[in-house]
């Protein structure tokens, strides 16, 4: 342990183990203090993610080893972060820096000409907002929200002026129209509380949903300056897919609850005695679905049930969080396990069109983006749950 750093908090677990929270002004540490040997160790919070581990330490005696789950670390857990947060400037951080992310996550994707609404390329679909410049006028436009409205953000858009006039169609001009402030008050399930989560994770150093980010996590601290730090934007490969996948969140949100998912050793199998039909395959490369290759197998069953059956290539793990996805609640060995997604096809059919169109322009719809919009706002919904345990008490959620 570099001894330039400080231990900012600590509480005992029993009279074997201790945790702590160690810093020298960057992304925190934890500390595993095992006081029978009195010997220490640092990871990161992320370590804490994979809701199957264990932690072992060596006992009293020799040979002897003593188990951990991390349900009995949680409350140590929630109390040394809470500490750090409070004893340090963090939640001034957290505050700072989740204005910034905001702002980043809600860029709209500007288009010049109608003919793109036809063909929009990934990048620009996977955005919440449309900066829309296609009218007779050159520079007048309206922003058009490219996710379903719920009953209550309708009531919301009912009184909005979203238009714009001489070109000023960026982040910035969305913000002014106050939209986006009324999201928060309308849903804060669905726009605050994940940002707030994302926030967290990225300066605390959990995963990026699933993914390493220490890289960058270790950028914004160096950068240090949380109301202005290092620019980004959505779509940069060091978020790793985090806010592409907040995007398929926000757009599918009121879905996920009908879309199952579970771990498996044969999908295929599995499937087809449950008496679905195979019907195509689609190979997802690196980064799309996870860290590794996936092939992704589309079932249908004559009662309107659709299944997905995923076969990752990679069998380790590295990096922050805990598998390759996140099933529900998450599997033992994970990474050597295939999932299975199943839900009705008609939601899937609703999913390929609100991934094609933002209700007033209709595009092409894509199996390919659809599948990654879906499996990652399932992923995204489990890494927020899992992660809300730990920083409920101090990240305002």
């Amino acid at each position: 342990m570099d001894d330039k750093g400080e231990i900012v908090s600590s509480c005992d677990v029993d009279e074997n183990l201790a945790l702590q929270v160690w810093t020298k002004g960057t992304a925190p540490r934890i500390v595993i203090f095992n006081k029978n040997q009195n010997k220490k160790k640092l990871i990161r919070p992320g370590w804490f993610e994979d809701l199957d581990r264990k932690l072992s330490i060596k006992g009293k005696k020799r040979f002897s080893t003593i188990d951990y789950t991390l349900s009995d670390l949680l409350p140590t857990m929630q109390r040394i972060l809470s500490e750090y947060a409070v004893y340090t400037s963090f939640k001034t951080h957290i505050w700072r820096f989740a204005v910034t992310l905001e702002r980043v996550l809600h860029a709209p994707a500007i288009v010049f000409d109608e003919n793109e609404f036809s063909l929009l390329p990934e990048e620009k679909r996977a955005r919440l907002w449309i900066a829309d410049l296609t009218g007779e006028v050159k520079g007048d436009g309206e922003f058009r929200p490219f996710f379903p409205l719920s009953e209550v953000e309708k009531t919301t858009f009912s009184d909005a002026d979203l238009t714009f006039t001489g070109s000023h169609c960026n982040v910035d001009d969305l913000f002014r129209t106050g939209i986006i402030r009324k999201l928060n008050g309308a849903g804060m399930a669905r726009w605050y509380r994940p940002v707030r989560v994302m926030a967290v994770a990225m300066l605390m150093g959990f995963s990026y949903c699933e993914e390493d980010g220490a890289e960058f996590t270790d950028e914004l601290w160096r950068a240090g300056n949380f109301e202005k730090p290092l620019s980004f934007k959505i779509s940069d490969p060091k978020l790793k897919g985090l806010g592409r996948k907040f995007v398929g969140y926000v757009r599918h949100m009121d879905m996920l609850k009908h879309i199952t998912v579970r771990a498996s050793l044969d999908s295929d199998k599995e499937l087809l005695e449950e008496g679905y039909a195979r019907k195509r395959r689609v190979q997802f490369p690196e980064g799309v679905l996870g860290r590794g290759e996936t092939s992704v197998t589309f079932f249908e069953r004559e009662d309107g049930e659709m299944a997905l059956g995923c076969k990752p290539r990679i069998k380790s793990s590295h990096g922050g969080g805990g598998g390759l996805y996140y099933a529900s609640p998450p599997q033992k060995s994970a990474e050597k396990q295939e999932l299975v997604y199943t839900f009705p096809a008609a939601l899937y059919e609703r999913a390929l069109n609100l991934d094609a169109s933002d209700g007033a322009v209709a595009g092409a719809k894509d199996d390919y983006f659809t599948i990654g919009q879906l499996t990652s706002a399932k992923i995204f919904e489990a890494w927020c749950e899992n992660l809300t345990p730990y920083i409920t008490y101090f990240a305002g959620i």
